[in-house]
């Protein structure tokens, strides 16, 4: 389960970090919250993969088992069926404890936390995401900055800013274009921040008419406007469990009904794994991996789908997401029953 878990986490958050390097490269954050987002992120991440890699662990070890013929060797022995049950969910019950631990607390915990730092990131200026030889722009469009290199301590070298100003009129805008040797930017005594220009240019009209105006400068102080964040409402995955329970809004239901569903789809899984793993030693172990993990993701599919449909009022909130589970108890019971196992047997034996 370690193993592939492993692998899986590996492939998903490389995935995911790559993705992050791109809007880090675009300045939609800077690149040095990039491992302590992936770090608030790894819960996340491992909340499904676990249950996952337990599923396919389960399959792997007992196809194993089947293809050397140790199985048969084990039930001649005196292995019965509701044996091998009893201790696959001895183990489940250990990947239930450690992924609701994941699920309740540690998912919600890095989500609001990465939440939190991406509002803060949201609030900074293109100068302190600007890289050299790049142009950044605010999120509103309004405004371009350019640098050819950046010193040692901060400085811009060849800087040039192109902006537009506020305008309800249609067709061209006033611009102001700025090109400088070199600035810096310099915080006042009030805690204002201010880009300060040295031998440069400055430009200004509207594209298209002849009434610009230019003007040389040897310095240049403009003060630097934050560019105010939109509020945004908090992401159901980063409320608090308590939180979930409190409020209880179809949104909030949805979300807490997902993440107990996390813990109780593990020993369903591990049940299901067993009559699926079961295979004829000329087959190979692998041969019914492919069904199974069709029925795995097939099974989270449908959870996020249930999900969804009671967040948005489609499915009422008293049925919720607990009718996927029954319809795989099903499923397990038909398994059971039928040939999967050399002996059939039912559930009513188990207690035997």
């Amino acid at each position: 389960m370690l193993a592939v878990a492993g692998i899986v986490l590996v492939i998903s958050m490389g995935w995911r970090f790559s993705g992050y390097l791109t809007e880090a490269a675009n300045g939609a954050f800077t690149k040095d919250v990039l491992l302590l987002v992936m770090a608030y992120k790894l819960p996340s991440f491992l909340e499904l993969i676990l249950p996952i890699s337990f599923f396919l662990a389960i399959m792997l070890a007992y196809g194993r088992l089947h293809v050397d013929s140790e199985m048969i060797i084990l039930e001649t022995c005196g292995m019965s069926p509701a044996r091998l049950i009893n201790m696959t969910l001895a183990l489940s019950f250990v990947v239930m404890l450690v992924t609701g631990i994941i699920s309740l607390w540690l998912k919600p915990l890095g989500e609001y936390k990465t939440e939190t730092m991406f509002a803060d990131q949201r609030n900074l200026t293109e100068f302190d995401t600007l890289g050299a030889g790049r142009f950044q722009s605010l999120r509103s469009g309004k405004r371009v900055t350019y640098t050819e290199n950046l010193d040692e301590n901060g400085g811009l070298l060849k800087v040039f800013i192109n902006e537009n100003k506020s305008d309800h009129s249609k067709g061209a805008k006033d611009v102001i274009t700025v090109l400088a040797d070199n600035g810096a930017t310099v915080v006042d005594d009030n805690g204002n921040r201010f880009l300060v220009l040295k031998n440069g240019t400055r430009h200004s009209g509207r594209p298209g008419e002849l009434n610009y105006q230019i003007i040389a400068y040897s310095e240049y102080g403009q003060l630097i406007q934050k560019e105010k964040a939109e509020l945004r409402h908090r992401k159901r995955k980063g409320l608090s469990t308590m939180d979930l329970i409190r409020e209880k809004t179809p949104r909030n239901i949805s979300e807490l009904q997902w993440r107990i569903s996390v813990i109780v789809m593990i020993p369903i899984l591990a049940v299901l794994a067993i009559p699926l793993s079961r295979v004829n030693p000329r087959q190979g172990r692998f041969t019914r991996l492919l069904p199974g993990m069709t029925l795995c993701f097939l099974y989270i599919v449908s959870l996020s789908a249930a999900r969804s449909g009671v967040e948005k009022g489609q499915i009422p909130v008293e049925v919720g997401i607990w009718w996927i589970h029954v319809l795989y108890l099903i499923l397990i019971y038909c398994l059971y029953n039928t040939q999967w196992f050399s002996r059939p047997f039912k559930f009513l034996k188990l207690a035997k």
